[in-house]
């Protein structure tokens, strides 16, 4: 493993940053660790600028109405999701792919709309997520309205918070929602770091599983210092 630690500005602030990585060929989500790391900081910077101005964040634990959203993952994110729930004792992980069946089940059969690209066709990507929201599908980590996996929660789900009450949330669209401006969003910084074209690829969160065992041939043709690098470029840019 070789290690490397820096800061980056963004904006007036600066972040830490930190990365121990396999010196050799890796996956992308040798990665995650650092970056989920690196995705909180910045939240918690947009939390602090949000508290700059006199408002303060109203998401808390007991609030699921974001579970119900459409959550995007790079396919190194839907890996590292299918080996946490490898990872889980037979009952328990019976239980979670259960979950993931039906809420794949109910999304297929509803005839969603194009599910566009957050890079290149906003309206479409946007759409696409207002839909999915309307059928009211949880995701299948979600218990007693808490995210059961918290500490390894997607990157996309550590940037998102709001001031608004939370029974806003239950109305995606409805202009009620005072989401808090993220200055970088690293879930697509990542994404796009580890894509062979640098495009985004996403999926909702609900194909992750399926998407992990149909995948048997993960990327490893970078190091690990040639991914911290892809991703420091990709973030600068």
């Amino acid at each position: 493993m070789i290690t490397g630690a820096g800061r980056v500005r963004i904006g007036e602030d600066t972040v830490q940053l930190k990365f121990t990585v396999p010196e050799d060929a890796c996956p992308p989500e040798a990665l995650l660790p650092d970056v989920q790391a690196l995705a909180s900081q910045v939240a918690a910077l947009a939390e602090e600028r949000v508290r700059r101005v006199g408002r303060r964040i109203s998401c808390k634990a007991g609030c699921g109405a974001c579970c119900r959203q459409m959550v995007p993952i790079s396919p190194a994110e839907a890996r590292h999701l299918a080996a946490l729930v490898d990872a889980l004792p037979p009952e328990r992980a019976a239980e979670i792919r259960k979950r993931f069946n039906e809420a794949l089940a109910t999304i297929e059969a509803a005839s969603l709309p194009s599910r566009g690209n957050p890079d290149t066709e906003k309206p479409a990507y946007r759409e696409f997520g207002l839909s999915y929201f309307r059928m009211g599908v949880a995701c299948p980590f979600l218990e007693k309205e808490s995210c059961s996996i918290h500490r390894d929660r997607p990157l996309v789900c550590r940037e998102y918070l709001v001031t608004s009450p939370p029974a806003a949330c239950a109305e995606p669209g409805s202009g009620q929602i005072r989401q808090v401006n993220i200055p970088v969003t690293v879930w697509s910084v990542f994404g796009r770091s580890v894509s062979a074209d640098g495009s985004l690829e996403w999926m909702p969160l609900v194909e992750a599983l399926r998407y992990a065992a149909s995948d048997t041939k993960a990327d490893r043709g970078k190091t690990g210092p040639e991914r911290v690098a892809a991703l420091l470029r990709e973030l600068e840019r």
